[in-house]
């Protein structure tokens, strides 16, 4: 019985420290678009997403999907897309993407790629999963 338990022990062990590390990753991309990367002004294409939540406030009820395109320095076209939270109107959205001129296809709007609390939180999660699960 004790050696059916290891692998799926070591299963969860990897799969909750990728997820950490994915957190990590994902904090720390965002930082360093903010400050090493390019801005580009970007178009900006909306549309809401099923239908009303009513468990959230009037001005969060609704998932809108936010589809960007901007031009790198290059002069090559790229697109970006995200998710907001809104009212039954379209969300405002930010006027520049942020982006690494080695590879476009890491980008984030403005006020994604700002430094906030919710970055220093996907650290602090993901520091948190990596130590509790590789301790010993």
């Amino acid at each position: 019985m004790k050696s059916k338990c290891k692998p799926l022990k070591l299963f969860w062990r990897i799969v909750i420290s990728a997820v950490g590390a994915a957190l990590i990753l994902i904090a720390v991309s965002n930082l360093t678009l903010y400050f090493f990367g390019e801005t580009a002004l970007i178009s900006v294409t909306t549309r809401r997403i099923g239908g009303a939540n009513d468990q959230y406030q009037p001005n969060q009820r609704y998932e809108w999907s936010v589809d960007y395109t901007f031009t790198d320095k290059n002069g090559v076209s790229h697109n970006g897309h995200t998710a907001q939270r809104g009212s039954d109107l379209p969300p405002r959205t930010d006027s520049r993407a942020y982006y690494f001129s080695f590879a476009p296809f890491i980008n984030a709007l403005e006020s994604e790629a700002q430094p906030n609390i919710g970055q220093l939180l996907y650290m602090v999660i993901g520091i948190f999963l990596l130590l509790a699960m590789n301790r010993k």
